[in-house]
């Protein structure tokens, strides 16, 4: 708790969350709840032609008397073309109940091609900060498969522009679902690679909120509990894929982070790994593992007591410590040589960085030289012990 009291405004409009294993059956309840008659679902690719779709399918049509419309999203990451493709589907089927269901890269699309439908336009128009937009009627519920993103509570989507490196932010409340439906057992067929890099992802959201410079009395309580719950199940997730109090856990976690920082924000390690996805492909979770310990070391100093509660949360003598160790149980601890190989190029990733609006949110304000000597330390695997930056 705070020594003195501080001013502080917070974000959160979301409006419900349900957790329960097999929780998917609980669709066909929230749709006769809100009196829907025209369904659409938006999903990842990996379930086209699955039990998981059809069971939604029966579920939705047997609540609502209508065959929901169903529209599967890429499996690479979303960019512009992406959502237009998924706002014409939804705009074929003029829906009053929408589900989002899959990983962050499904419910983003649905999150921005949903708002498209009551603010026409392009997908770029839509994009940045500090825009009104007409609400949707429709309900929306997000139903995440991975426990990482947080997306299905968060008022914020990531996409490429189509054709180009540019990565655009969408924010606004009227894209945030109104129902997060939290279902385990959806997490569990996923690979163990995408279980400890979606996680890792969720790892960055909890701390980088909990020591942001935006952090306050209302954030901390769900990223200290978001930190402390992925620090002891995210490697049984990892090691277990079928362990339900792992799943349900991580996925719990993994919306507590994203509540905290959708209020928070984040900070260095989230402006980092935005150029290493858009200029070299690097997965947004992996990218983070890459760099979250090293900003870890780097920010340390300027924690105060919550170093140590990060370090308590992640078993290290220090914050930074206990983070390469957790990546290192996940098979996570790389070089950034084997995504970013020159000079140059790191250069042009500091640089990049350094335009994110993440920075001015970390505990340790950053210059250029700063960024490079993160980006340095990146370079070299840490074996799960302290990062060493050369300042």
């Amino acid at each position: 708790m705070p020594a003195a009291y501080q001013p502080f405004t917070f974000t959160h409009s979301n409006r419900r969350v349900i957790s329960a294993w097999n929780g998917l059956d609980k669709l066909g309840d929230l749709a006769r709840e809100a009196g829907a008659k025209s369904p659409a679902v938006v999903l990842d690719a990996f379930f086209e032609n699955g039990e998981v779709a059809a069971r939604v399918v029966d579920l939705l049509q047997a609540a609502t008397g209508t065959k929901p419309a169903l529209h599967f999203v890429p499996a690479h990451e979303p960019d512009t073309d992406t959502i237009e493709a998924c706002y014409r589907a939804l705009a074929a089927a003029s829906p009053d109940f929408v589900v989002a269901l899959g990983g962050g890269s499904a419910m983003d699309t649905a999150k921005v091609a949903r708002l498209l439908l009551s603010n026409p336009g392009s997908a770029e128009s839509v994009s940045g900060f500090g825009k009104l937009f007409k609400p949707h009627a429709s309900l929306l519920v997000a139903v995440p498969t991975t426990a990482g993103t947080g997306s299905e509570v968060s008022e914020s989507a990531v996409a490429g522009k189509a054709g180009s490196d540019i990565k655009l932010i969408f924010r606004s409340q009227e894209m945030t679902p109104h129902i997060a439906l939290l279902d385990g057992s959806l997490s569990m067929t996923a690979p163990a690679k995408v279980t400890a890099a979606s996680g890792y992802d969720a790892v960055t959201h909890a701390v980088e909120a909990y020591v942001s410079r935006a952090a306050s009395v209302m954030s901390d309580p769900f990223a200290e509990s978001a930190m402390l719950l992925l620090g002891q199940w995210l490697p049984v997730a990892y090691r277990e894929p079928t362990h339900q109090d792992a799943r349900s856990w991580c996925l719990i976690a993994s919306c507590q982070a994203a509540i905290a920082f959708n209020s928070a924000n984040l900070g260095l390690a989230h402006a980092i790994a935005a150029p290493l996805g858009a200029l070299h492909h690097v997965p947004h979770g992996l990218g983070n593992a890459l760099a979250l310990p090293a900003v870890a070391a780097y920010n340390e100093a300027a924690m105060g007591p919550k170093a140590a509660v990060v370090a308590r949360a992640f078993g290290g003598a220090t914050a930074a410590a206990g983070l390469s160790k957790l990546r290192q149980l996940l098979g996570l601890d790389l070089s950034l040589d084997g995504f970013v190989g020159t000079d140059e190029e790191r250069e042009l990733v500091a640089q990049a960085a350094m335009k994110s609006g993440q920075v001015r949110m970390n505990p340790r304000l950053a210059t250029i030289e700063d960024m490079r000597a993160i980006v340095e330390a990146m370079r070299t695997p840490t074996g799960g012990g302290e990062p060493v930056i050369a300042l």
